[in-house]
């Protein structure tokens, strides 16, 4: 933690030179708390404050911002490479796990800090305030209701997490309540009561889901008629959210169908907005609890896919969804990132059905299983190899101790079967070849795993 926070200095000290500051958020809870603390951390300086998605052009932003000195918060991580080639001087106040260690960025992985559970976009950049100045501890509560929109309440409040829900309490500002609203946040600026933490960040995440991101900024600086207006936006947020949700209930038996030849289930529904795949997929894994739950959207710029996990197949199954989905996206030529547990991706809508089958090859190699295997099976050509993934898709209900799985990409057909019991492991792998041998357009088949 000492070496975190000498960190969290240096990067103080560099931006108490900066006379011209952009601060450059995620679009959510977590990134748009981030880049107010930075903003109100220095307020004497002239800061202004972009809240972007993925996708944005950072050449484009790099324009935006001129001669004034970029900060990316709850971002950037992933996208180091794309920083320093387009902006040359910068600094990264981040929590996503990074591609790699860099000098003009601050992360809590590179201080073994795991910050998708002990510490948030929004703890980043309140660590860099409070060295700034030991004041700025009247910042902890935005930062504690961005911790909380990033759902790290769920896992408990621990590492830096815990120093920072200390100094909110030792500043007064937070209060406990035994029923569901438990955490309370008071002497916010836009609030002369005390309210839940989670329905703030739920506040600003329907601002950001909306594309109103400055309704949040204004509101955690304290003005009114943006509160106002961000209530409303939560509101009708909250039916739109309903709405959709019931879109994907209503056809979950089709969903199943459509993804049983897949390693999680993606759903891809006319319904569906692009600001609301984050928290469906955080609804709809609850609920179901076998597989991963990745949620796409139509946008202007391709499609967005929001892709959530349980804890227990973080931990029991091993599976981390920020590679998965980083890998995927990078082969359709989009991108991606985020956490074991969480994560986002952007792509080509004509690359769908190969971004579903390079993400089931992503977990596969990740899922801890007591047995598995991977066929590798060359075919004549890419309606061969979809022609005998069809035929060989396999009813999983037969034995629900063994999934075995089809998929095509280009004219390859992969085989994946997962068992915890060897004698339906074996009765299925060798059904399988049995089918694979017997067939005249394969050119090889070899095993991967």
């Amino acid at each position: 933690m000492d070496d975190f926070l000498l960190r969290c200095r240096e990067a103080a000290e560099i931006l108490s030179k900066k006379e011209k500051i952009t601060v450059i958020g995620h679009r959510d809870a977590d990134g748009i708390c981030a880049a107010v603390i930075v903003k109100r951390c220095y307020s004497e300086k002239e800061v202004v404050i972009r809240i972007i998605r993925h996708s944005t052009d950072l050449a484009r932003l790099k324009a935006d911002c001129g001669d004034s000195f970029p900060v990316f918060v709850d971002y950037g991580s992933s996208e180091i490479a794309g920083i320093e080639s387009a902006f040359g001087d910068f600094l990264i106040l981040d929590h996503h796990p990074p591609e790699r260690s860099h000098p003009k960025m601050v992360n809590p992985w590179d201080f073994g800090i795991d910050g998708t559970r002990q510490l948030s976009g929004a703890g980043v950049s309140y660590f860099v305030a409070r060295e700034e100045d030991p004041a700025n501890i009247s910042l902890s509560s935005i930062a504690l209701i961005g911790a909380m929109g990033d759902k790290m309440h769920l896992s408990g409040f621990n590492g830096p997490n815990a120093l920072l829900m200390d100094d909110a309490l030792r500043a007064g500002l937070i209060s406990f309540k035994s029923d569901d609203d438990g955490i309370l946040v008071g002497r916010l600026p836009f609030s002369s009561e005390p309210l839940p933490a989670l329905l703030v960040a739920d506040i600003i995440d329907s601002c950001a889901s909306v594309n109103r991101p400055e309704l949040a900024v204004g509101m955690l600086m304290g003005d009114l008629d943006s509160y106002k207006s961000a209530l409303g936006v939560h509101e009708e947020y909250e039916r739109l959210f309903n709405d959709q949700l019931q879109a994907i209930r209503s056809g979950w038996n089709e969903i199943m169908e459509r993804n049983s030849q897949y390693l999680a289930y993606f759903i891809y529904l006319p319904e569906i907005q692009p600001g609301f795949t984050g928290p469906l997929a955080e609804e709809i894994v609850l609920e179901v609890r076998d597989k991963p739950i990745v949620i796409i959207s139509s946008t202007h710029y391709g499609l967005k896919a929001s892709g959530r996990a349980t804890k227990e197949q973080v931990e029991t199954l091993g599976l981390d969804l920020g590679r998965a989905l980083s890998s995927a996206a990078q082969e359709c030529g989009g991108r991606g990132g985020g956490h074991d547990i969480a994560a986002g991706a952007s792509f080509r809508e004509e690359d769908l059905e190969r971004f579903k089958g390079l993400v089931t090859m992503g977990l596969f190699r990740q899922w801890r299983s007591r047995l598995k295997v991977l066929l590798d099976v060359e075919t004549r050509s890419q309606s061969d190899a979809s022609s005998l993934a069809s035929s060989l898709a396999v009813d999983n209900e037969r034995y629900r101790s063994t999934t075995s799985i089809a998929l095509s990409l280009d004219n390859k057909l992969y085989i994946i079967v997962l068992s915890e019991d060897i004698g339906t492991f074996k009765n299925t792998v060798d059904d399988l070849i049995v089918c694979l041998t017997s067939s005249k357009d394969i050119l090889n088949i070899s095993k991967l795993d």
